[in-house]
């Protein structure tokens, strides 16, 4: 075989191994249904990856300024995330465990020939021992959960007056009542995809 060829077919392998295989498609394979749904998840995860992304982004590059705190500078992005989660079109409840995350990862069976190159590979799904995060859907909603959480630790120390525009304490604690509730639903949509191993 001259270089140009075994070059071709290295190049040819290549490509085979980095087709957009999905490891939860492979195990769907046959049911229509459920491949049509994981889809719909899969574009809710990245909608929402998208937007943390800008906030993880920002979080990472934010320097301080009189000791305000991320979460206390980005709060009315974060409560307005945590909102959309909650209150938004799609029902969080539903998702399963292995939408959420990566379960699995694509490996290749291969078939080899009389003279041990490989002439043939399959793709299949090899279950991984600790989940990955995946599509970053189960991530993304902790991380809103941890910046929600530490927005309400902020309004405790800086008293109920805080986020009010009139330093007024009745405002503060509702807005203060509303969002322990917003953390409540949200630690509970993430403790029921967790839980969800529904296949």
């Amino acid at each position: 075989m001259s270089e140009t060829k075994e070059a071709e077919s290295a190049q040819e392998e290549t490509k085979e191994e980095e087709l957009p295989f999905d490891a939860v498609d492979l195990m769907l394979e046959g049911n229509l249904q459920a491949q049509i749904n994981y889809s719909m998840v899969k574009a809710v995860a990245k909608a929402l990856d998208e937007k943390a992304q800008i906030l993880i982004s920002a979080e990472t590059g934010y320097k301080p300024v009189e000791d305000e705190t991320f979460v206390e500078v980005a709060m009315p992005e974060i409560e307005a995330m945590a909102k959309a989660i909650l209150d938004g079109c799609v029902d969080f409840t539903r998702i399963r465990f292995w939408e959420a995350c990566a379960t699995a990862e694509v490996a290749w069976e291969e078939t080899k020939g009389e003279d041990g190159k490989t002439i043939h590979r399959v793709p299949y799904a090899n279950t991984l021992q600790e989940p990955q995060p995946g599509n970053r859907l189960l991530a993304n909603l902790e991380q809103v959960l941890q910046w929600l959480e530490g927005v309400h630790q902020a309004h405790e120390k800086n008293g109920m007056g805080w986020v009010s525009p009139y330093g007024c304490p009745e405002d503060g604690q509702q807005a203060f009542d509303n969002r322990s509730e917003m953390i409540k639903k949200l630690n509970d949509f993430v403790s029921n995809i967790r839980s969800n191993f529904d296949f």
